[in-house]
């Protein structure tokens, strides 16, 4: 994933790539402090996601993203910023952005977007049509859907059918790679299929180092 964070202080700047790097240090991460650095870098790179302040020096957030939508650019955008106006926001969602986050905000809330934004894109990566079920997923809130441990059902789908389609063990990297969700995020939901009994956890020796934990899926417990 690409990621283009759009803020004109450098310490926010530097506080939420750190976060980036943390939920998945594969992350590309691009910087601007302002709309027309912002403009050259989505000009010039393939941006997945743009993470966007309101306040800009002379400009603001949603003139780019207002420029964004008119150059038909393929990207989602989370606004992060202190501006907590009906007028902001409702304008921001008019334009399309897929999240809002006030500052200031947790790092799970920060997790939350991202992963937001990573099942939507994985759903329709490299399809040519999407069925219902795709659209559920892109659709769902994970802040309205999600059980008292915080697992999102649609991320829960998303790391299941990939393990269950693996049909063999798998590491949480391997999940990763499959669903392309951070590795984190996946083993996470593998410790709560664990928990719930769906999934039996097993230790791999090596010949040198500490052995792999990999997942096998054993299906629902009432099954």
């Amino acid at each position: 994933m690409k990621v283009l964070i759009v803020e004109d202080d450098p310490m926010v700047r530097t506080i939420n790539k750190g976060y980036l790097k943390k939920i998945d240090g594969k992350i590309k991460v691009y910087e601007a402090c302002d709309i027309d650095t912002a403009k050259s870098v989505l000009e010039s790179q393939a941006v997945d996601l743009v993470l966007l302040d309101v306040y800009l020096g002379e400009g603001r957030g949603p003139e780019l993203l207002t420029w964004a939508r008119m150059q038909s650019y393929d990207l989602d955008v989370v606004l992060i910023t202190a501006d907590n106006s009906y007028e902001t926001v409702s304008t921001a969602f008019r334009l399309g952005a897929i999240d809002y986050l006030i500052k200031p905000f947790s790092y799970a809330r920060f997790v939350e977007a991202i992963e937001k934004v990573r099942v939507k894109r994985s759903v329709i990566l490299g399809t040519q049509a999407v069925s219902q079920e795709d659209i559920d997923k892109m659709l769902t809130n994970n802040r309205e859907q999600s059980t008292e441990k915080g697992i999102n059902p649609a991320t829960y789908q998303m790391v299941q059918d990939g393990l269950v389609s693996a049909g063999e063990a798998q590491t949480a990297q391997d999940l990763a790679d499959k669903t392309l969700l951070a590795r984190v995020t996946v083993r996470r939901y593998l410790e709560y299929m664990v928990e719930q009994g769906s999934v039996e956890e097993q230790l791999i020796y090596g010949k040198i180092g500490r052995p792999n934990k990999v997942y096998l899926w054993k299906g629902t417990p009432e099954s």
